[in-house]
């Protein structure tokens, strides 16, 4: 069994970065947009209209870049904010055998605001039964039964059984953008290192649901006994 009633929950925010609304293709004199606004700013490439005078009549839409968001809408606060949930407080993976694979699952959801995006790290030991951890996939590897093995990715799997599932944007990928990172994002390849990241977000993101896929296998040198652990989910905003 693989206790995880251990996760942590480590939030990070640095000092925020104010950039401005200009650049080599548009400048906005005026830094007002939505409703109440009296000025234009156009160029070849970017336009921005006054909002609509009319009480009730909130402007809506966004402008995005690879490095640069613009949101309208209601005046909001511009503190950023990060929210990390984990929903499963342990999981199970039953008795382990030679001659099959252990696999079980385990999800978290995370979202932003008006930072520049987010990492997810997972830091902890493999599950031990006293000196005895398993052993850490610490490259990308296909499951191997009878050979001791100890794994995760993020995505859903088809081997050596169906379980997983990819990550679910909410409401929709219009609204949020978070992924799984690159090591943990390859279906039927699975892989642990403690403090490695393993789900990003490049941008303000809503929510984003993440299932851990957790892979055990053992040989028949394994160590005999019950196998316990913790690990601990870091979500750190980026900015």
């Amino acid at each position: 069994m693989l206790v995880l009633g251990g996760f942590g929950l480590v939030l990070v925010f640095a000092r925020p970065v104010f950039a401005g609304s200009s650049s080599t293709n548009f400048r906005i004199d005026e830094s007002f947009i939505g409703p109440g606004g009296v000025l234009e700013s156009n160029s070849t490439n970017y336009s921005t209209a006054p909002g609509q005078h009319v009480i009730g009549n909130p402007a809506g839409g966004e402008s995005a870049s690879t490095n640069y968001q613009n949101k309208n809408g209601n005046p909001t606060t511009d503190d950023p904010s990060l929210t990390c949930l984990v929903d499963s407080s342990s999981v199970n993976f039953g008795a382990f055998s030679t001659s099959t694979t252990a696999t079980a699952t385990a999800t978290f959801r995370v979202l932003n605001y008006t930072s520049y995006g987010y990492i997810v790290q997972i830091v902890g030991a493999t599950p031990n039964s006293g000196a005895h951890n398993l052993t850490a996939l610490s490259s990308n590897s296909a499951s191997t039964t009878g050979t001791e093995q100890f794994g995760i990715n993020l995505v859903a799997n088809t081997s050596p059984t169906t379980f997983g599932a990819n990550p679910v944007q909410v409401p929709d990928s219009s609204f949020s953008f978070g992924s799984a990172a690159s090591n943990y994002n390859t279906a039927n390849s699975y892989r642990y290192v403690s403090g490695e990241t393993i789900a990003t977000a490049t941008k303000s993101s809503g929510e984003t649901d993440y299932t851990i896929s957790y892979l055990v296998n053992v040989s028949t040198t394994t160590a005999g006994g019950s196998y316990s652990g913790n690990q601990a989910i870091v979500c750190v905003g980026t900015y």
